[in-house]
This record gives structure tokens, C-alpha cells and sequence, in this order.
């Protein structure tokens, strides 16, 4: 079955619920509807693989970069890591950018993927992390405040982390929909659906003004 769509109105994601009878392929619908809202896709199917193409390149980018940066700044960064331990389970500095990391990649992409599918609980977790995230990361510029390492240190440990953790975060956003893309590109596919480009008006045409005699 092939179905042409006009891509990024109402009309298209009316015709994408039509051709889709089930319950469970009506589920997939509204989620293919919500994607294609997201993106405002407008100029068709190619409009999908550039996108794709895109989010993935970047995501790519942030991810060498971020190995990079740990591997030269994080490990290797002139630091004593046991002097000045977290406040929250001893952690040592190495240890809390290892809970940074994965806190803000698990934060972002759980808030990122659950825009299309509503859901409390990973919203919840997605804040909770982020408060947690905060903390560490403002933690070591406060115990230069407070004497226990010298400011100069604590922030060069806090701007490690503020750059480990904004990283993770972007990286995680570029992913995920880079994924729903790919998803929407793949269901299309498998349902025969093509994703025609929306069509402009065409601009009126001014008549001449009468020439008055």
C-alpha cells in the first residue's frame, strides 16, 4: 500500500491515522504524528534523512570530543582527586564526573524521549538527576570557598564537570532524536507511506490598477 502525504499540516497526520485501522497501529500513528510535529517537517522524505543525517553527525562529534576530554582533562588534569572527597558517599572527583556523566546523559535523553510519550515516572527521575548533577558540579567551586582546596582548583573542577555535563546533555538530545527519526523513517517505510513535500501557495497575482481616462 502506497500513500502520498503532504508533510507538517494537519491533513497528513489525519491520513497517517486512516490508513492505520488498529489499535496498535493507531498508537504508532499518534507517535509518528507527535515526530513529525516535533521536526515540522514540511519538505517531504528528504527532509527526514537530512535531519537524521545531522543529529547523528553531531552526536558523533560530542561523542569524540567528550572521550577526548576525559581522557586529557578528566584522568589526566593536574589533579589530586583524594583531597576534598564529596560530601554525598566519599566520592572522589574521578568517581562524581563518572555520576555526572551518566546522570546528565540518562537526564537528557529521558526528558528528550518522553516529550512524545508522556509519561510521570521518567520526568521524575530526569529532575531528580539533575538536581544531583547540580550539586556535584557546584560542590567543589563551594569547598574552595570554604578553604578545604584552593578556589583556583575548585573551579577548575566545577568547570570540568559544568563542560563534562553539558556535553552529555546535548549528546544525549542530538541521539535520541536522531533515533526518532530513524524511527519515523522506518515506519513510514514499512507501512508504504511516502512523505510528500507541502505544497506553498502560490502568490497572488496583484491586477493592474485601471488607468483613469
Amino acid at each position: 500500500m502506497s500513500q502520498g502525504l503532504a508533510g507538517g499540516n494537519d491533513e497528513s497526520t489525519t491520513e497517517v491515522r486512516q490508513v492505520l485501522p488498529s489499535a496498535g497501529d493507531e498508537q504508532r500513528a499518534h507517535l509518528a504524528e507527535r515526530i513529525m510535529n516535533r521536526f515540522d517537517l514540511q519538505k517531504g522524505e528528504q527532509e527526514i534523512f537530512d535531519l537524521i543525517n545531522q543529529k547523528a553527525y553531531l552526536g558523533g562529534i560530542l561523542i569524540a570530543g567528550l572521550g577526548l576530554f576525559w581522557w586529557v582533562l578528566i584522568t589526566g588534569g593536574n589533579d589530586d582527586i583524594t583531597v576534598a572527597t564529596s560530601f554525598l558517599f566519599g566520592m572522589n572527583f574521578s568517581q562524581v564526573a563518572v555520576t555526572v556523566g551518566l546522570f546528565g546523559l540518562i537526564s537528557s535523553g529521558a526528558k528528550s524521549i518522553n516529550r512524545e510519550q508522556g509519561q510521570l515516572l521518567p520526568s521524575l527521575v530526569s529532575g531528580a538527576m539533575l538536581i544531583v548533577c547540580g550539586f556535584f558540579i557546584l560542590e567543589p567551586f563551594i569547598y574552595g570557598l570554604m578553604g578545604d582546596i584552593t578556589i583556583e582548583t575548585g573551579l577548575w573542577r566545577t568547570g570540568r564537570l559544568v563542560v563534562l555535563f553539558t556535553g552529555v546533555t546535548f549528546c544525549a538530545s542530538y541521539l535520541v532524536e536522531a533515533y526518532l527519526l530513524f524511527w519515523l523513517k522506518t515506519f513510514f517505510e514499512s507501512e508504504g507511506i511516502v512523505l510528500a513535500p507541502l505544497e506553498e501557495p502560490e502568490p497572488a497575482i496583484a491586477s493592474p490598477p485601471a488607468l483613469l481616462e
